[in-house]
């Protein structure tokens, strides 16, 4: 695949319909959904023979039309994010071909699972529409936030939050109108089509995968694969192990860690931080003292300007004093819970008590709403564990079991820590969690089977839908 087909793969993969073209056009110093100025003309030209030819299907598949405008829009925000990675848009016609295609090979993937799902008669039930249409709110509710701070401008300070949210919205819808040229409400039928056809693939996978099953066989044939592949990942790089063992207890993964390496240890920590704004104030002060720290470096090794040298310590121990006071109420809260957690307080009880109080306090490894995190998180003790900071990490590693650290300091952060047992190096056996593994590994059946399936129904979709090369061979010339 040459360059520029690979760039095209990643624009696709970027490319969530009208809302991923919206939420990747817009960056902090760019204005939403504006296309860069050296694409403009590109883009100008790509469309230049859109007209009624656009409301022509591009291809059919049952009762599913793709026009040749939703190929063209496609292909448009192609050019455009070519342009912001700087990458030349395609000039030939074999290249322009070669884009086209994929375009059309995607548009056709994106509606095999709904064109499934409506041959199968696998529908959406009234409360998962509402479901769905909810989560379209939301989603917008994530966009329009992007422009709080341009409807604060617009409204002035005067203005309360309500008025403030409904402005926002209101530059949203605007701005959505004047990138895709139709109105806004059209936009979001488009957007909430595209979730429903999102929530019936969901409901397809889930009925499919109701048909598929595991042996004992077949499930201890699967752990002794994966634990085999697990020991030799585990053994080169420990983070892997990591990643594994979380994924697992937070639920993004069926697969537990079969296989442990020495050196992993065990504890709870919680974190005590200042609010936002202090926080600014604290890494403004720190920024200076460093810039001081710099200077009176210079001017100490030159022996020039006393003064000036005494100017710089006047002011360093001015902001050191104004960053103590900074962090007074959260140092106090922290040492508060450390003596809390002296006397025994679980850790669970002590995030609880004190995360509804002024400032930010972070519990690793725990969410109320998450039975399978129980507070606990693993670190790497052979090596340095760069997910900590180092003195984090040294102090977790010093520690013996059941002990509850001093109150440690970073930046503007104090840490408290109780180290826990390490984790039992070695292999799990199969009888030690049978129904965990047996789930484990029907989970990858289903998994493998699912993919399989895909793959048999778009060459089955290839074959149904019937395909408008004439309509849409213009698109890109």
């Amino acid at each position: 695949m040459s360059k520029k087909l690979l760039a095209l793969a990643l624009c696709l993969l970027l490319m969530l319909g009208a809302v991923g073209c919206l939420e990747e056009t817009k960056t902090a110093d760019q204005p939403a959904v504006q296309p860069a100025a050296d694409t403009a003309e590109a883009v100008a030209d790509a469309g230049a023979d859109a007209g009624e030819t656009d409301e022509l299907p591009a291809f059919t598949l049952g009762d599913f039309t793709v026009t040749v405008g939703e190929v063209r829009n496609s292909y448009n925000t192609i050019v455009e994010y070519m342009g912001y990675y700087g990458l030349s848009a395609p000039t030939t016609a074999e290249e322009i071909g070669q884009y086209r295609d994929m375009i059309i090979e995607d548009l056709l993937t994106a509606k095999v699972l709904p064109w499934k799902a409506k041959t199968l008669g696998v529908t959406l039930t009234e409360e998962k529409k509402a479901e769905v249409a909810r989560e379209v709110e939301e989603q917008i509710a994530e966009y329009a936030a992007d422009y709080l701070e341009d409807a604060k401008t617009e409204l002035g300070e005067d203005a309360d939050a309500a008025e403030v949210a409904l402005k926002a919205r209101e530059i949203l819808e605007k701005d959505v109108e004047e990138y895709f040229g139709y109105p806004f409400s059209q936009w979001l039928e488009e957007m909430t089509a595209s979730h429903e056809e999102s929530a019936l693939a969901d409901l397809l996978k889930e009925e499919f995968s109701k048909g598929v099953s595991v042996t004992e066989d077949d499930a201890r044939a699967w752990f002794e694969t994966e634990l085999a592949e697990q020991k030799e990942n585990f053994d080169t790089d420990f983070t892997s192990f990591k990643s594994q063992y979380d994924a697992y207890r937070t639920g993004e993964s069926p697969v537990p860690a079969l296989y442990t390496p020495e050196g992993f240890g065990r504890m709870q920590v919680i974190t005590f931080d200042v609010d936002e704004e202090n926080s600014a104030a604290y890494a403004a002060n720190e920024v200076e003292m460093t810039n001081l720290e710099a200077e009176y470096g210079k001017l100490f090794l030159r022996g020039l300007d006393e003064d000036r040298l005494a100017e710089i310590v006047i002011r360093y121990e001015e902001l050191q004093a104004q960053n103590t006071v900074l962090l007074q109420k959260d140092r106090d809260k922290a040492e508060k819970a450390r003596a809390d957690a002296l006397s025994g307080m679980d850790f669970t009880e002590i995030y609880t008590a004190y995360s509804n109080q002024e400032g930010a306090v972070g519990y690793y490894g725990y969410a109320e709403d998450d039975p399978n995190r129980d507070g606990t998180v693993v670190f790497y003790t052979q090596a340095q564990d760069t997910e900590w900071p180092e003195q984090i990490w040294t102090a977790a590693c010093a520690m013996k079991e059941g002990e509850v650290s001093e109150l440690l300091q970073v930046e503007d952060s104090f840490y408290l820590i109780k180290r826990l047992a390490d984790l039992p190096a070695g292999d799990a056996a199969f009888e030690d969690d049978v129904e965990a593994y047996t789930a484990a590994a029907l989970a990858d059946k289903q998994e493998e089977e699912w993919e399989a399936v895909q793959e048999d129904w778009l060459t089955e979709a290839r074959n149904a839908a019937t395909f408008y090369e004439d309509n849409y061979a213009g698109v890109g010339l």
